[in-house]
């Protein structure tokens, strides 16, 4: 027994040996795998970086089956609007539709990261594209047309981009807009302007 076991584990060694040293095993090539270079190409698309704030909020025109929950009614002109961190909400049918609201509207509490500024001596809040003023007689704030000059930090995604000329304009809801990069603020102005 300890012969057959001395006699095959020498068969072993020795066929290992053979199979090490032939021709077969020394004229193997070594592959060697290079890195081809990648070149990545990007389109350069030219883009404001916006805040985060409006990220969360539905786009204007949309349609939901449901308010969201804890959102103020506002009762105008016989219609009852729905107004939830920001965004204004009116009835269709057994829907809500996300707009932007009208002037003259008015709501007791603004969301708290609402922008705030001084214009020819009269202070404006904005957030989500609508301009709000405080009336201290009634405690309210009301919806306001964009005043021109104004310069808000941000817009909401739903505006659209419009070349004339050199220049480009955003367009929210007739309300033109351009972007002053050593400000990074949109500066409302007035049609007749972004026309020339």
């Amino acid at each position: 027994m300890k012969k057959t076991l001395l006699i095959k584990c020498a068969f072993m060694i020795g066929l290992s040996l053979c199979i090490g040293n032939s021709a077969l095993g020394q004229n193997k090539k070594h592959r060697v795998y290079k890195k081809k270079a990648v070149v990545k190409q990007k389109k350069h698309v030219h883009r404001h970086a916006r805040p985060y704030r409006y990220a969360h909020h539905p786009r204007c025109g949309v349609t939901v089956r449901v308010r969201p929950a804890g959102g103020r009614i506002v009762a105008y002109r016989g219609v009852n609007y729905h107004f939830h961190n920001g965004v204004w909400y009116k009835p269709r049918g057994n829907k809500f539709v996300v707009f932007r609201p009208f002037a003259g509207i008015r709501i007791k509490v603004l969301p708290p990261s609402c922008f705030a500024f001084t214009l020819r001596a009269k202070k404006y809040h904005y957030y989500y594209g609508t301009y709000y003023v405080y009336i201290p007689e009634a405690q309210e704030y009301e919806v306001v047309a964009a005043p021109e000059g104004a310069q808000v930090d941000t817009l909401p995604d739903d505006c659209t981009e419009e070349t004339i000329g050199d220049t480009t304009y955003y367009v929210l809801d007739d309300t033109y807009y351009v972007y002053s990069k050593e400000d990074d603020l949109y500066k409302v102005v007035s049609p007749s302007e972004a026309a020339m």
